[in-house]
């Protein structure tokens, strides 16, 4: 009994964490066109980094600062479950990425590409 409880409570604290995945996936408006490989962990390393530059106030408010920081702490609990979630959702994250770039080889110009010299070309 105590077993499926804590097995449950796991399921549903995954269920719950996994937040910059689903962001990731959702896409919005644009789709799949801004999915990346392992967009949730950094949309969540993101979201730290805007969440810091925008409310820390540097000691003046401390209350805002230990707001701040707990903050923080909860986005960083949801990075290992991004990355699960990011590398359990590759087989749809690679394909959307892939098929959004266009192959490099398509857009080689011959004009940068500079003809061998006339007398190398002989000597061969």
């Amino acid at each position: 009994m105590r077993r499926a409880l804590l097995v449950a409570l796991g399921l549903v604290g995954m269920g719950l964490s996994g937040c910059g995945t689903a962001a990731n996936l959702s896409g919005g408006a644009q789709g799949f066109r801004q999915t990346q490989i392992y967009g949730g962990v950094l949309r969540d390393v993101q979201s730290e980094q805007h969440w810091v530059s925008s409310n820390w106030t540097g000691g003046t408010d401390w209350q805002q600062d230990i707001g701040t920081v707990v903050g923080i702490g909860l986005i960083g609990l949801d990075i290992p479950f991004s990355a699960i979630g990011d590398t359990l959702t590759l087989p749809i994250t690679i394909p959307a990425v892939l098929l959004r770039r266009p192959d490099p080889a398509a857009n080689v110009s011959r004009k940068n590409v500079a003809a061998p010299p006339a007398a190398d070309v002989a000597r061969k």
